[in-house]
């Protein structure tokens, strides 16, 4: 049986006490988060995964014979009792899964961190984030439009997460920082180890506004290896992702896939074209990733519950919305300049009269049937999920499913529908026609 319940109503807070196995189990080297959850799905527990003999090691899968005895003296050869004093001197959260502050975001990807170190604090607000993620190599038009989309997603109220390290991570949490609002650092090392050293000021400052987070022992330093593993719970702590310039390879490409990977939104920033560090972005945004040029097309692509009222109602005023055979251009927009005609007061006086006359005319008749709606031009794809969709409302995973495609083409395709005014996205990851 599962040491971590599944029922929501069996979470609750947990000291660092009361997980020793649990932290003893993740600091024996050779141990990570896959080998560890092997060992507990195998023994039923880590404390049983650390009292078990070799000769029952060996049998877990990438389990050696060098690994079974470490495993087997862990509890020789570590202090466990050092560790639990270490976090809970240092203000160190460890989050198992059966803890109720353990991200719930986070804990429904495929395969979730057992352990989570925290430095600061996670707050159920934070399951309103967004990732922001980036090359180290940042350009100056990297770093602006960094700073302009997180300001705007904080007025939003979303939680901005990224990694710390250089470049485009450090501006997105410096952004949210100077805009007041929550930020989440996900580190390839401990808590407690802070990487690079130059943001040691800058993790100061989260940990005040958010919190650190790694799934590594609060003193692990930060190996190359560890890196790839930590980006799937940048994208798994969020909403979705946004890609703000990366090249064709690189964690900002590793950490989108596995938002994919997720079902998590995707998003990039398209940039010049003879950029080298635009290249992922525009490779991403052609395999079906949301183009953004503002923050509205984050926005909009988000079921509402998702956003803070106050900026929805800003956003979906009644002025606002896209008037007809336009393709994107606003009702405000074309009435500040599609003024009726002037005419006399005689010439109102008759108009009048006449309207009036007709009215009384047809108010005998039968009403029309209403005409649907045509179509505007669609590819072959947006006409195929059209189809699916009909006259009902239908989840998204169903058209997922239907079509056969990544859902990062299936998501980027329903968004041009709705920027085409034929689908309206609606709560609970389901859409519609308009």
């Amino acid at each position: 049986m599962s040491p971590f319940p599944a029922s929501s109503d069996a979470l609750r807070q947990y000291s660092p006490s009361e997980v020793v196995d649990d932290i003893l189990l993740s600091t024996v080297d050779g141990v990570g988060p896959l080998t560890a959850e092997r060992l507990v799905e195998r023994f039923g527990s880590a404390g049983e995964a650390l009292r078990a003999p070799v000769s029952e090691l060996v049998q877990v899968e990438k389990v050696g014979e060098a690994l079974a005895r470490k495993i087997a003296t862990a509890r020789e050869s570590v202090d466990a009792a050092a560790i639990v004093r270490f976090c809970e001197e240092n203000g160190i959260a460890v989050l198992t899964l059966r803890d109720s502050r353990y991200p719930s975001r986070l804990r429904e990807i495929a395969n979730p961190p057992r352990l989570l170190y925290v430095r600061g604090e996670i707050k159920p607000e934070d399951s309103r984030a967004i990732s922001i993620v980036g090359t180290r190599s940042a350009t100056t038009y990297g770093r602006s439009q960094t700073t302009r989309l997180v300001r705007k997603l904080v007025e939003a109220g979303f939680t901005i997460v990224s990694g710390l390290a250089l470049g485009i991570d450090g501006y997105a949490h410096r952004a949210a920082l100077d805009a007041r609002g929550r930020t989440i650092a996900v580190l390839g090392g401990g808590v407690a180890r802070i990487y690079p050293r130059e943001h040691e000021d800058l993790a100061a400052r989260v940990m005040n506004a958010g919190a650190l987070v790694s799934e590594y022992h609060p003193l692990t330093t930060p190996l190359s290896g560890n890196f790839p593993a930590r980006n799937r719970i940048v994208s798994g702590l969020s909403i979705g992702t946004l890609v703000i310039e990366s090249g064709k390879k690189g964690g900002s490409m590793i950490t989108a896939r596995f938002a994919a990977e997720q079902n998590r939104e995707l998003y990039a920033v398209p940039g010049p074209v003879d950029s080298p560090v635009s290249q992922g972005c525009h490779e991403l945004i052609r395999d079906g990733a949301i183009l953004v040029e503002s923050v509205e097309d984050i926005l909009y692509s988000l079921p509402s519950y998702e956003i803070k009222p106050v900026i929805l109602d800003e956003l979906r005023r009644e002025d606002d919305r896209f008037a007809e055979g336009t393709v994107g251009i606003s009702e405000r927009s074309v009435a500040s300049i599609a003024r009726p005609p002037k005419t006399s007061s005689k010439a109102k006086s008759k108009t009048k009269r006449s309207a009036k006359e007709s009215e009384d005319k047809n108010s005998l008749l039968p009403e029309p049937e209403p005409t649907p709606k045509p179509l505007p031009p669609l590819n072959d794809l947006e006409r195929q999920i059209v189809e699916i969709v009909g006259d009902k409302t239908v989840s998204i995973d169903e058209i997922i499913r239907a079509v056969n495609l990544p859902a990062s083409n299936v998501l980027g395709t329903i968004t041009a529908l709705e920027f085409k005014q034929v689908l309206r996205r609606l709560e609970g990851a389901a859409v519609a026609r308009k």
